[in-house]
């Protein structure tokens, strides 16, 4: 059986087709892949013409692999945040509505960060409390249930944010690697307490008492 979602039907993952390095034959390649081996619905996202002409190469029998079509495509070259707000058909754009509408549990696009932000942002918000979107990873190899963010979603940040991403990163960690109480820690240039700028210092202040599982200026964490 592969993933199901919280209603037990199997897990549909709209993957902007468009989005990425050699796309989009590597993200097809990828994405139905990832059909085979994760048994999840794949709902690829972009032009009907170039999506097909790399389904047809690929052998997709018996797959739940399917299209959906988008008119436009963010480029390289073009700013990604005002290409994301102009170009409301973008495979971005379409992918991250299917995750509003109900038609797919998660969107993935490999594609500039600054257009998947803005997207995530106006079509499906945040949770309350989480004022900015953030992007996040595992140290695979090193430590696979340590949850590091933000990695370049955001260039300033006040300590608030910093704890938001902490509180994030919690929730991530509960619910992905199955961690009851994930610790937290701060990333710092050192691990005593007086350690950092103010924002830093104030971040850890803040998360000290913040109920999350807060260990400091500590490498040893789950987020």
């Amino acid at each position: 059986m592969g993933k199901l979602n919280n209603t037990g039907r199997q897990l549909r993952i709209a993957v902007d087709a468009m989005g990425g390095d050699y796309a989009p034959s590597e993200i097809v390649r990828g994405a139905v892949q990832a059909a085979k081996d994760l048994e999840v619905e794949i709902i690829l996202v972009g032009p009907k013409a170039e999506v097909e002409s790399e389904l047809n190469r690929t052998d997709v029998t018996n797959l739940p692999v399917r299209l959906v079509e988008a008119s436009e495509v963010i480029k390289d070259g073009e700013d990604p945040i005002m290409a994301a707000l102009r170009k409301t058909n973008s495979s971005v754009a379409v992918a991250t509505r299917l995750v509003k509408e109900g038609e797919a549990d998660a969107v993935v696009s490999a594609g500039a960060t600054g257009a998947t932000a803005v997207c995530a942002m106006r079509y499906l918000g945040t949770i309350p409390g989480i004022e900015r979107p953030m992007a996040g990873g595992a140290f695979l190899r090193l430590a696979p249930d340590t949850v590091v963010l933000d990695l370049g979603a955001n260039v300033g940040c006040q300590p608030n944010h910093l704890v938001s991403f902490a509180a994030a990163g919690s929730i991530y960690a509960k619910i992905f690697h199955g961690i009851d109480n994930p610790t937290v820690g701060l990333l710092n240039v050192g691990a005593e307490k007086g350690k950092g700028n103010e924002v830093v210092k104030e971040a850890y202040s803040m998360l000290k008492n913040s109920g999350l599982n807060f260990i400091g200026n500590e490498g040893r964490i789950q987020a």
